[in-house]
């Protein structure tokens, strides 16, 4: 195959759920000030380019300090703002874990924790960068809602579901592109399974 040549594997449409991610969450923002999002140098791999853009006055990035981006967001949740924490997966769920507990979870503070690009998303990066124990680690914590949207349409209705619930929540948003599995006419319902086919 030639430079030029290209080859078509599927016809299914795919999407970046991390650009759902911050156009929900610029929709959100816009509609609730106490919306801020708090970061570990990760603007870029959490594509909060365009929210920095819209409010950068709403977007503290703390630097390469995942336990204290958790911190800090446990505070501004104590001082009635709704944080959206973003890190890659394995930063937030394993270099955080007792300020998730602790800080999080354990005092009920509405934070919404975002672990980007999970699982094995920087594979070519190496195990230090696989977010594989995340789930294990975060559902043995009490007072967390810990989910995994399946597409954007999943992605829209659980950050809007967190962003009003008042409960800390643990969500992973996906790197790669994915096709959309979800029905329109699909109503999100925490803790109700959805059956896609028999």
């Amino acid at each position: 195959m030639s430079a030029n040549e290209t080859t078509q594997v599927s016809s299914v449409p795919t999407f970046d759920c991390r650009q759902t991610f911050v156009e929900t969450l610029i929709e959100l923002a816009t509609a609730d000030k106490r919306i801020v999002a708090v970061c570990n140098d990760s603007v870029g791999s959490s594509n909060l380019g365009a929210f920095a853009k819209q409010f950068p006055d709403r977007l503290v990035n703390v630097g390469i300090a995942e336990q204290n981006m958790v911190g800090v967001a446990a505070g501004l949740a104590n001082g009635g703002f709704l944080p959206f924490v973003c890190a890659a997966g394995p930063f937030l769920s394993g270099r955080a874990t007792e300020q998730v507990k602790a800080d999080i979870a354990y005092s009920n503070f509405p934070a919404v924790l975002c672990a980007m690009s999970p699982g094995f998303s920087y594979g070519e990066l190496g195990p230090t960068h696989h977010s594989i124990e995340d789930f294990a680690w975060m559902r043995a914590i009490s007072n967390l809602v810990v989910m995994a949207p399946a597409d954007p349409k999943q992605t829209r209705e659980a950050m809007r579901w967190a962003a009003t619930a008042g409960k800390p929540t643990y969500m992973r948003i996906g790197r790669y592109k994915i096709p959309a599995v979800t029905p329109e006419d699909h109503s999100f319902a925490m803790g109700k399974a959805d059956q896609l086919r028999d």
